[in-house]
This record gives C-alpha cells, sequence and structure tokens, in this order.
C-alpha cells in the first residue's frame, strides 16, 4: 500500500524537476530553441526514475518538432544537470513530449474573445438622444 507522503514526494520532485529544466533552458541551453518553450509540467512514478516532461511550444508545428528533437537530443546533458543541482540518488530518465492542453486553453481563450468581440459589436450604441426625455 502507498504511503500519502509518497504522493506528496513524488509531486515536490516533479516540481523541483520542471523549475530546474526550466532554469537550464534560460540558462544552460546553448541552442536557441525555435519558438517560445515553457516547461508545462513534470509526471513521474513513485519510484522518479522517469520523468515525463510536457513542454508548451508557441509557434508552428514545425518549431513544436524542431524544439521536441532539440530536447530530447539534450535529455542526458539536462538530466546531468538535474542530477548535480538537485543532488538525487537516482536521476530520472527525461522524455520529452508537446503539452496540448495549453495549446487547447489558448485556443478557447481566443474563441471566448472573438465571441465578446462580435457581441459587444452587435450591441446596440446608446444615444445622447435618450438624456432629453
Amino acid at each position: 500500500m502507498k504511503n500519502m507522503g509518497d504522493g506528496r514526494r513524488v509531486a515536490r520532485v516533479e516540481r523541483e524537476i520542471q523549475a530546474t529544466i526550466a532554469q537550464f533552458l534560460i540558462r544552460g541551453f546553448r541552442t536557441p530553441l525555435p519558438g517560445l518553450v515553457t516547461v508545462a509540467s513534470v509526471k513521474m512514478p513513485a519510484d522518479l526514475r522517469a520523468a515525463k516532461v510536457y513542454v508548451s511550444v508557441l509557434g508552428s508545428d514545425k518549431d513544436q518538432e524542431t524544439a521536441l528533437e532539440l530536447l530530447q537530443e539534450r535529455a542526458f546533458e539536462i538530466q546531468n544537470y538535474i542530477g548535480k543541482e538537485l543532488k538525487m540518488r537516482y536521476c530520472p530518465k527525461l522524455t520529452f513530449y508537446v503539452d496540448h492542453a495549453t495549446e487547447q486553453v489558448l485556443k478557447v481563450e481566443r474563441i471566448l474573445s472573438d465571441l465578446e468581440l462580435e457581441r459587444k459589436s452587435k450591441e446596440p450604441k446608446e444615444d445622447s438622444e435618450s438624456d432629453d426625455e
């Protein structure tokens, strides 16, 4: 049976790894990544030996593909950085994925914004004549 502390520990390590990878992308990633790359989330099993790293890439589909390839090529280097920064007994094996949830949120926000603009453009404009009555 799982210990309640295990879930909290996994969540804490996921957050630390997410922040450390983001730090590496800012400071240590010499190859410019296409688009704007953000580490959206990290998911790990209880043994902490693997990490699925979800990144959002603002840019074209080609930018997403290129960024993912570059990240996966440099995964070992990023793992070494995590190991040094977090002083973990075992450094997790990183696998990168595109986070489509962020993309979906942006699409929904865009649609809502468009609907709001459309609604405002259809509202009747207030007349100054109504003040005379």
